[in-house]
């Protein structure tokens, strides 16, 4: 069953083996999805792709493999968006807490002076970083468009908040593969 095959998706395309989300199947047969990976019960695992996700939920090998004759799955790209920001937002929280996350350009770029890897996340209708040479480096990832600047304002406790940037290998590390499930997610149509 070729759906359900994480290899064989990988081997076949582009997909980065941690872009995938876990999808579990509630008792009342609708799809759930797993971001955390700790449901119990059977699940699959899909490529974090909206255009492949919508394209397996037409097809009847998830009822298959679940053992169903139904399943409901309204809106299960939408819950994965959701579910997947509300994460993201949560791990910004944390970051701020551990005192890795700093807010602004200035204060990034203060960060950055000191050769420090760096996770930028870019609020909506922010200036876009993309073609500033000061801040082209290998360590140094950046997600615009992604997130609302009111989302990066609630997550950090702080207000005007259109740029943020996370300071620690562990947290970029969490945050970047949340982040590059979400643009696939996005983006895919």
């Amino acid at each position: 069953m070729v759906v359900l095959n994480k290899k064989i998706f990988l081997n076949s395309s582009s997909i980065n083996k941690d872009n995938f989300i876990k999808i579990c199947l509630s008792p009342d047969s609708k799809l759930i999805p797993d971001l955390c990976d700790k449901l119990p019960g059977k699940s699959v695992w899909l490529p974090a792709n909206k255009a492949l996700i919508v394209d397996i939920l037409q097809k009847d090998e998830l009822k298959t493999y679940f053992g169903v004759s139904k399943i409901f799955s309204p809106d299960l790209v939408y819950l994965i968006e959701m579910n997947l920001r509300k994460k993201i937002l949560s791990t910004i929280s944390m970051t701020k807490k551990s005192g890795v996350l700093t807010i602004g350009l200035d204060a990034i770029k203060t960060q950055l002076i000191q050769n420090r890897h760096c996770l930028i996340i870019v609020a909506m209708g922010a200036k876009s970083l993309a073609n500033k040479s000061f801040f082209a480096s290998e360590n140094v990832s950046i997600f615009e468009s992604l997130l609302e600047q009111e989302d990066l304002e609630k997550s950090t406790g702080k207000i005007n908040v259109k740029y943020v940037g996370v300071f620690s290998k562990n947290f970029k590390k969490t945050i970047q593969v949340d982040l590059n499930k979400l643009k696939g997610v996005i983006d895919n149509h």
